[in-house]
């Protein structure tokens, strides 16, 4: 009942048990130690550990408000060996950390059991006296999963069907080593946040609740996260180029570990620099554009100008409106005929109208001569403006074929 409690993977422990010193799979009696972190304090906090059917208590020296803790296990002497930590109430805990014993001298390492879906596992084939091998070869449910001369694999995304017995086997100095078979469990993941930044790295965890503070890692070389101390923040301004990670905190709970993001302060700064470049020159080609343009259509002052009113004296309206470029004040039109190249008048053409000479409000109409040199049909007789009365009119009658008027 206890370790289905402890293997449940919807509930993400507020306090963090990490593995500091040792590997999650030791030789007999051996020892490892542990940290535990708790950003609210570690007052009232215990550890236990399972070896085969039995809980024993480890009981923490939690003086002051320290929110971590590091503490040595005893000897172990269990197959298997499953490490916790809660409060006084039980209303808070840890994850567990799993440590196995072998006696062989080639060890199956898992970094870090159990593995979230998603997330980034490492296996490592290891054997104590750290020699090199010359060939090793990594299983899953004994099949052969990868032949490498690399005693590192890693997982960079591991998903449901991933889960399995894994172990490993080795070519040592004409010597075939082989490792006991480690059972990984996959987790089905939670809230994850990430971490992103150029000149600084921020954690994001839009699902979190309110209140929700951060812990902060740099990973090792071996993809281990290393808490950082003293920030609590959702960004931070790293000390150094690295791999760094986060998670998120809040009363009852905790996220997973974020994936690793790597920040390097030089490279931050380059890419600052060709983001500024990029927008300059946008802008400089903007400019020659325009340039080009206005120089393209001739005009490189203002499309329109202001034009004045000339005043008047007196009057309301004390403006005339300007006259047109050309115009006359009393505008007199000519008739304007195409000349004949010889000078002689052809039927058709008409004649300008000679205005020297002429009777004011006298108006003449040109008639077409006739063949017989009488006025022909549709002449007209001249209209005197000299002899009329005022308002007085008279109609113009079209001489018709015989001579006779029509009114």
């Amino acid at each position: 009942m206890l370790l289905l409690f402890l293997c449940d993977s919807d509930y993400h422990p507020r306090a963090s048990l990490t593995l500091q010193t040792g590997q999650p799979v030791m030789q007999p009696d051996a020892s490892v130690t542990l940290r535990l972190d708790h950003s609210s304090g570690l007052q009232g906090w215990n550890c236990f550990v399972i070896r085969g059917d039995i809980i024993y208590l480890i009981v923490l020296s939690t003086e002051g408000d320290n929110t971590s803790l590091e503490f040595q296990a005893e000897r172990m002497t269990s197959p298997e060996n499953i490490f916790w930590c809660s409060n006084a109430d039980k209303s808070k805990r840890s994850n567990q950390v799993t440590i196995r014993t072998s006696d062989n001298s080639l060890a199956m390492e898992m970094y870090f059991a159990p593995a979230i879906v998603g997330g980034g596992l490492i296996l490592r084939c290891l054997s104590w006296d750290m020699r090199d091998f010359s060939r090793v070869v990594f299983y899953k449910d004994n099949a052969v999963m990868l032949a490498s001369t690399s005693p590192t694999h890693r997982m960079l995304s591991v998903a449901e069907a991933d889960q399995g017995a894994y172990r490993c086997s080795a070519t040592l100095a004409n010597q075939n080593l082989a490792s006991d078979a480690q059972e990984l469990f996959i987790h089905v993941g939670g809230m994850r946040p990430e971490v992103s930044g150029i000149l600084e790295v921020s954690c994001s965890c839009p699902e979190c609740p309110t209140g929700t503070h951060y812990m902060w890692y740099k990973m090792d070389q071996d993809n281990r996260p290393l808490k950082l101390p003293g920030n609590s923040q959702a960004s931070m301004k790293p000390d150094g180029k690295g791999t760094y990670a986060c998670a998120a905190l809040w009363d009852s709970g905790r996220t997973l570990i974020s994936k690793g993001h790597f920040y390097n302060p030089i490279m931050g700064i380059v890419l600052i620099g060709l983001i500024m470049l990029l927008v300059i020159a946008v802008v400089v080609a903007v400019v020659v554009f325009r340039k080009r343009k206005q120089r393209r259509r001739g005009h490189t002052g203002p499309l329109y100008e202001d034009v004045g009113l000339k005043l008047q004296e007196g009057g309301a309206d004390r403006y005339e409106r300007l006259q047109r470029f050309g115009a006359q004040k009393e505008s007199e039109y000519d008739v304007i005929h195409q000349a004949d190249p010889d000078g002689a008048k052809k039927e058709g053409h008409y004649e300008p109208l000679a205005k020297a000479g002429m009777d004011e409000g006298v108006y003449h109409t040109l008639g077409m001569e006739g063949g017989g040199g009488g006025a022909a049909a549709g002449g007209y007789e001249a209209l005197q403006r000299k002899t009329m009365k005022d308002d007085t009119y008279h109609s113009i009658g079209m001489e018709g074929a015989a001579g006779g008027e029509e009114k």
